[in-house]
């Protein structure tokens, strides 16, 4: 089901480099200094920040531009969430350069796609158990990700995947635990 839809266009001669460290967050400032085209740089995560805050319905209030970092792996833009912002478990982001930077970013809430760790007779008395992964058993859920790894941390269990969003674990995305490499 798309939760929301949202889409940016800004002109990059109008982007100046100071403003890396009002939208910036860490692991975008170690992608930015590595950059030889910074302006386009930050053109593109003004614009794919402004789509997301547009696709939750929200805005900017009450949020700043540094609670969700737009990371690449592969040439993608992958998002990395600092904060609960609501219920979906996938976000699809698009960005174009040229004269102007355009992005879309859809946040969807598809079912199941939620990966714990933990006791199955545990799990199953809390949330609705839809598959098995391995290790990992694949549940449905109605909590947002930092919510629900507080829960599965009371239950002794562990949240392993989050739908293809990123969660801050200890300073590293949760991606960078489990594969010991940084996104870039």
């Amino acid at each position: 089901m798309i939760v929301g839809i949202g889409i940016d266009i800004v002109e990059v001669s109008r982007i100046g480099e100071k403003l890396a460290e009002r939208i910036l967050g860490p692991r975008e400032k170690e992608i930015f200094s590595l950059r030889g085209r910074n302006v386009e740089f930050l053109a593109g995560r003004f614009a794919l920040k402004e789509a997301f805050f547009k696709a939750l319905g929200t805005g900017l209030n009450g949020h700043s531009f540094t609670d969700v970092e737009f990371l690449e792996e592969k040439g993608r833009p992958v998002v990395l969430l600092r904060k609960d912002f609501g219920l979906f478990n996938f976000v699809h982001a698009s960005l174009s350069h040229d004269e102007f930077v355009v992005a879309i970013v859809i946040l969807e809430k598809l079912k199941g796609n939620i990966f714990v760790k933990g006791d199955l007779d545990v799990l199953r008395q809390h949330f609705e158990v839809v598959g098995e992964s391995g290790e990992e058993w694949e549940i449905e859920t109605d909590l947002p990700p930092y919510a629900l790894k507080r829960r599965l941390e009371e239950m002794r269990c562990e949240l392993t995947r989050y739908g293809n969003v990123l969660l801050e674990v200890s300073g590293h995305s949760e991606r960078d635990q489990r594969t010991g490499r940084e996104d870039r």
